[in-house]
């Protein structure tokens, strides 16, 4: 075993540990956005973003989403990972424009997430 195979296990265990990190991060928000009230809001736009390591590519469908509360606008975005990038892109092209329901912080309305189990009756997402 030389030094770049060392190199390559400990970047490909890197990369694992920071996919697994923001997993459990997304569910610890979400358990926590749970209480959070919901108001009406829309997918404005998607865009999809090529993340490349050594032996493959991943893809990120990125959706922006915009929201009210008592009269003031906020926004936020929506991540959701693929690995084949023609996958990503209907996923954007197909929620572009479509209603959203959006959790937002009682306390800071700024704060706001997009839960999947929110958006059954809204739109499909697939799992």
């Amino acid at each position: 075993m030389d030094a770049d195979d060392i190199i390559t296990g400990v970047i490909l265990a890197a990369l694992v540990g920071v996919a697994m990190l923001g997993l459990a991060w997304n569910k610890v928000k979400a358990l926590g956005a749970r209480s959070w009230p919901t108001t009406q809001g829309k997918i404005e736009f998607g865009t999809v973003i090529e993340h490349r390591t050594r032996y493959f590519s991943y893809y990120i469908a990125q959706m922006a989403y915009s929201y009210a509360v008592n009269g003031e606008y906020f926004s936020g975005y929506y991540e959701k990972m693929f690995f084949k990038e023609s996958s990503a892109d209907k996923f954007a092209a197909d929620l572009k424009g479509r209603p959203a329901f959006i959790r937002h912080k009682a306390s800071s309305p700024d704060v706001s997430t997009l839960l999947k189990e929110d958006q059954q009756s809204v739109w499909p997402l697939p799992k």
